[in-house]
């Protein structure tokens, strides 16, 4: 199912006529086009390493972390994982064993190997929103930011397997396609069907360019739109890889 744009955007902007299956079918069809749209929608999110809708959303297993020591707590010290991808969707608590992809996991270190902060079996508390800092374990959900209410001194002073504090698996996607993205599905939908000089879905006159020239001008816009809408690289600036107790004390 096609999400940044339809089939109606693609002909619209083609100005030709409305893409069809069945009886009507034209060429290409309606579900040929979607076809199109969805590898053009693969290609912006290889491009961006994001996805532009819920429907989208892009899953990451087991991404190795390290946990930073974020600011005094009454009883221990706050821990902070700054995951790679943002904004990433909510969280919610399972009975064990979990459906990873479908609800997380947060999978942590400690004096007994690594627990999951979201399994319903190991008594963790998990806030809603960020400003649930009483819980044991909470999430700035736009910034792709974990927090942990308490990441014992133990925990810093001893490593961890391979150096890995955390394994986290989550889901990050826009919830909502950005107007330059969808344009940007549209550019390249249309260069697909428009390098196909056998189609004759543009009239070529004498002071207009052929189709394979147009095919390479829309490809170009919708790397133009990418590039000037900083959608190319997007990144957050990360806190210092190296977690544990040498990390010292970091603004949350």
């Amino acid at each position: 199912m096609v999400s940044y744009c339809t089939h109606g955007d693609v002909s619209a902007f083609l100005q030709v006529d409305a893409f069809a299956d069945g009886g009507s079918a034209t060429t290409p069809t309606q579900a040929q086009v979607e076809s199109f749209i969805e590898l053009a929608e693969g290609r912006i999110e290889a491009l961006t390493d994001h996805a532009w809708s819920t429907a989208n959303a892009i899953s990451v297993t087991d991404e190795r972390v390290r946990v930073q020591r974020v600011q005094s707590n009454v009883v221990s010290t706050r821990g902070r994982i700054q995951l790679s991808h943002y904004p990433i969707l909510a969280f919610s608590q399972h009975a064990s064993p979990s459906l990873p992809q479908t609800n997380g996991n947060i999978k942590i270190w400690g004096s007994g190997g690594y627990t999951d902060y979201l399994d319903s079996d190991n008594s963790k508390t998990l806030g809603s929103n960020v400003a649930d800092v009483s819980n044991d374990v909470w999430a700035d959900i736009e910034r792709g930011i974990i927090y942990l209410n308490s990441y014992s001194l133990h925990n810093m002073l001893n490593s961890s397997p391979a150096g890995v504090d955390g394994y986290i698996t989550y889901k990050y996607a826009t919830a909502t396609t950005p107007k330059d993205i969808k344009l940007a599905c549209i550019y390249f939908t249309a260069a697909t069907i428009a390098m196909n000089d056998d189609l004759n879905l543009m009239q070529e006159g004498a002071d207009s360019m052929d189709n394979a020239t147009k095919s390479q001008k829309f490809e170009d816009m919708a790397m133009k739109i990418l590039k000037d809408n900083r959608r190319l690289d997007r990144d957050m600036k990360m806190a210092r890889a190296i977690g544990g107790f040498a990390t010292g004390m970091v603004t949350p």
